[in-house]
């Protein structure tokens, strides 16, 4: 049986058992906060948002309208805000001092959805600090087999030497940590940076579509965006895709391609290629 039917399978019959396992008295519908966090310079209002969309076992994360959230920083409430039709509630936030501002976000309670609490991350950050993107596919390492046939696929865990090797970047650079897939994965995502002891920074979810040429392009447009919201001093860029790495050489950031061990594919312009997170530091310097 190939990886991608005995994932699928796997993940089913996670999904099946935590249905029954779910208390029969419980009137609440899951739900599911998906926090956008951002990058800003000092002194910059910025409005702060997330979407509110229903879990459970459906795969689509339909977005959930007229509920009300707070904001909370360093245990301070920012105040309340509504979900719209698309399931988007926003809040003004200022950050004055540089470095990493964690934002709480509560659905209140309501008899109709629960969900638990989300972590938004702001990262207040001065126009000199260099920014270091670190695509998250080239951290993870190879996934780890359920630990018997009734369990899901275990998240893989992060390469050997990323997190001290990102650790010690992270005293030089603003890390920004990034994925080329959809936003419903953010919450998992985010879990799973805390829990593999990377530094904490911002998550961004960027979705390319169409074919590599558009999806160059359009990954090309998002860090335009991106300098243009204040990541004015793009440095350099960790990917393991050879899309995101044309990108990069393209707006003259410096690229490393996280590769394995003995690929001798052609890799764009300039760009670096290492298996090990251990040569990072050098390759940058």
């Amino acid at each position: 049986m190939c990886a991608k039917m005995r994932y699928f399978r796997s993940t089913c019959i996670g999904l099946i058992l935590a249905f029954f396992m779910v208390s029969p008295a419980s009137t609440e519908s899951p739900a599911s906060i998906v926090p956008f966090d951002q990058l800003v310079p000092p002194g910059r209002s910025v409005r702060i948002s997330v979407r509110l969309v229903a879990a459970g076992l459906s795969f689509v994360r339909q977005p959930i309208s007229g509920e009300r959230v707070e904001f909370f920083h360093r245990g301070r409430s920012l105040g309340r805000a509504l979900t719209g039709g698309d399931g988007i509630a926003v809040r003004e936030f200022s950050p004055t001092t540089p470095g990493l501002h964690v934002i709480e976000v509560r659905l209140t309670e309501n008899p109709r959805y629960g969900a638990g609490p989300a972590q938004l991350d702001v990262a207040c950050v001065s126009g000199p600090t260099p920014v270091l993107l670190v695509e998250l596919s080239s951290i993870r390492g190879k996934g780890l087999p359920p630990l018997n046939p009734f369990s899901v696929v275990r998240p893989p865990e992060a390469m050997a030497d990323a997190a001290k090797t990102l650790a010690t970047l992270s005293r030089q650079y603003q890390i920004v940590y990034f994925v080329t897939g959809d936003e419903a994965g953010i919450p998992e995502d985010k879990a799973w940076i805390s829990s593999s002891d990377l530094p904490p920074a911002p998550l961004m979810a960027w979705t390319l579509s169409g074919g590599p040429d558009a999806s160059s392009e359009r990954f090309a447009e998002r860090i335009r965006e991106f300098r243009a919201a204040g990541a004015k001093n793009i440095s350099g860029g960790i990917t393991r895709s050879k899309e995101v790495a044309e990108a990069l050489e393209r707006l003259k950031v410096r690229t490393i391609v996280m590769v394995e061990e003995g690929d001798d594919l052609d890799w764009p312009g300039t760009a670096k290629k290492t298996a090990s997170w251990k040569e990072i530091s050098s390759i940058l310097k």
